[in-house]
């Protein structure tokens, strides 16, 4: 293979004559780290390997080049340096007999994890495993190279921050990955500016998954544990992990983005916790987005906020109409029993409901009572029957079920509220809000259109919206509307033809979840086959690139299951699994 291809070794590009490479500087002379794989070695007969890339307690990651493919890749090989050591001279790693129990086990870790990394592919924002195979005494990953930046790059050449208006076009998308992520049972606990990456499309991606002890104080492994964005629980083992782990990691990183300041390490501010409100280092941090950080900055893990979805949810729906504005009312946030009350003092001119009054005033406060009663019941009726006439209420919609993609869309602005006084009293209006463009499974969750709005969706196909974006709305933007208007919305289902997702490696059940949510009908076909385990997915109908299916007609796929019986698997291939067992034994 090396004497075919012509390729530098620290960058992978074509070689021009003799010397140090003209891109990258590398030279065939530089030295290399004997604990890893030579620049130079060829993997399973296809992967040409260039420079190490980086190395912590679980693992090493290559440059690599595909030669079936011919492309880059990045090839990771699990090397737990405290469990093993490299043959001096060859590729091969050995393992103490002491050692031999907990490097299996973590090895077993290390394929689980990236066996479902290799189911994610549908998740544009992770960098998924492509192929997993067993040489050397060891478990090889292979993955895309991610053309872009990390963002700590791109923060050192973006004036070490961002405004809060960036964050929220940039970062949603990955907010929704790691929730998926998590529900898929992955909890990544290095979330950091190393560890996301921004591509040349603009786009988040985030990478370098580990296994639990690698990035946990304490156990057999070397710890991989990145200052000011590791939670505290990660610094001892006996602590509980878990989604709130990840939260803490992506609070971590809106701080310091926001900021431009990194957070203090979390062991430096158990029992003396100085860090500052980010609001307190950036006045222009909204005080809303502030306060939710430093709730997902808590040292205790069960009083932090628990998930992202929770985590989102308090970030984009900010609650700052709750406290009335200079120059309007906000009636809206006062509770249904309070708002008797609050009307009579602005009919009465009563400033001060707990001063004490002469017995003469309570009598005629109280003789004031049933006309003021009835007045404000008369004024509802009128009002109640004139928007009756007024608008036209259609409830029926499509039985359609959708998911929310993106947070970004939902405004974070209070609605503006006044009450003005008509010929029948104090009377609410509204300014409509924008929503063309937005999100409407959160628009029409948040509660501030809830007691004065009522939405009236219509469902479509768009080939230019995404799912769940709102494309048109009857009543325009900051028109002034009174409490119980209904405003008709047209919703994209998206586009009417989808590509049909990657089934590699996937099972019967999995697959079908990610039919189900992409909305395309599917047809199950059982047919036995050598090659495949039994549940697992061989083929679908069309297995060609970027196959569509028209799923607003009704387009039915259909999708090949391998089912060999009862009997045992007949395939001559051995599992990951088998295989790693199998080469283990004889250490």
């Amino acid at each position: 293979m090396e004497e075919k291809l012509n390729l530098c070794l620290g960058c992978l590009e074509e070689k021009h004559g003799e010397g140090p490479c003209i891109f990258c500087g590398y030279s065939d002379e530089t030295p290399h780290l004997p604990s890893y794989l030579s620049p130079g070695t060829t993997l399973n007969d296809r992967y040409l390997v260039g420079r190490l890339l980086r190395y912590n307690g679980e693992s090493a990651t290559y440059l690599a080049f595909d030669t079936v493919m011919q492309k880059k890749i990045w090839i990771k090989e699990y090397m737990p340096d405290t469990l093993c050591a490299r043959v001096r001279g060859s590729s091969l790693i050995s393992v103490n007999q002491q050692n031999l129990a907990p490097y299996k086990t973590f090895m077993s870790e290390f394929t689980e994890l990236n066996k479902l990394l290799s189911k994610m592919r549908t998740l544009s924002h992770v960098n998924p495993a492509l192929e997993l195979f067993a040489e050397n005494n060891t478990t090889y990953v292979t993955f895309d190279v991610i053309d872009g930046v990390t963002l700590k790059e791109y923060l050192q050449e973006n004036a070490g921050e961002l405004s809060w208006d960036e964050v929220k076009s940039l970062f949603p998308p990955i907010f929704t990955t790691i929730s998926l992520v998590h529900n898929a049972g992955i909890v990544h606990r290095g979330i950091s500016p190393d560890t996301i990456w921004i591509t040349s499309e603009g786009e988040l991606k985030i990478s370098d998954f580990c296994i639990t002890a690698s990035r946990t104080n304490n156990t057999e492994l070397a710890p991989e544990l990145f200052a000011g964005y590791a939670a505290p629980e990660q610094y001892a083992s006996s602590n509980w992990q878990g989604t709130w782990t990840d939260v803490y990691g992506i609070c971590a990183v809106l701080y310091r983005i926001l900021t431009g300041c990194m957070p203090t390490e979390a062991v430096s501010r158990v029992g003396n916790d100085n860090l500052c409100e980010p609001s307190s280092v950036n006045n222009n941090i909204p005080t809303n987005v502030s306060k939710v950080i430093m709730g997902g900055l808590t040292l205790s893990g069960d009083m932090r906020i628990q998930t992202v979805t929770e985590l989102v949810t308090k970030l984009f729906e900010q609650p700052e109409y709750l406290t009335p504005s200079a120059g309007r009312t906000a009636t809206i946030a006062i509770p249904r029993q309070s708002m008797s009350p609050s009307v009579n003092k602005k009919v009465n001119g009563n400033n001060n409901p707990h001063k004490k009054k002469p017995n003469k005033k309570k009598k005629k406060a109280s003789n004031m009572r049933i006309p003021i009663i009835v007045f404000v019941v008369t004024v509802g009726i009128l009002l109640a029957l004139a928007l009756g006439l007024m608008g036209w209420v259609d409830n029926t919609a499509p039985d359609v079920s959708y998911t929310t993609p993106y947070y970004s869309t939902l405004s974070t602005d209070p609605v503006p509220v006044t009450t003005i006084e008509t010929t029948m009293g104090f009377v609410q209006t509204y300014e409509m809000s924008e929503f063309v463009g937005k999100n409407f499974e959160l628009i029409k969750n948040s509660p501030t259109y809830q007691g004065w709005l009522t939405f009236v969706p219509t469902y479509v196909y768009d080939d230019e919206h995404a799912k769940d974006i709102i494309i048109e709305q009857s009543i325009p933007a900051k028109e002034t509307v009174y409490a119980g208007t209904s405003i008709q919305l047209k919703i994209s289902l998206g586009p009417s033809k989808v590509e049909i997702p990657d089934h590699f490696g996937l099972t019967e059940k999995d697959y079908i979840e990610i039919l189900d949510k992409a909305g395309i009908k599917y047809e199950i076909i059982k047919q036995p086959d050598t090659g495949f385990v039994t549940g697992y997915v061989i083929k679908t109908e069309h297995d060609t690139p970027e196959t569509t299916v028209d799923v607003e007609k009704g387009e039915i796929l259909k999708v090949f299951i391998c089912d060999n019986g009862d009997a045992e698997n007949p395939t001559t291939d051995i599992s990951l699994e088998e295989g790693l067992d199998t080469f283990g034994t004889g250490w």
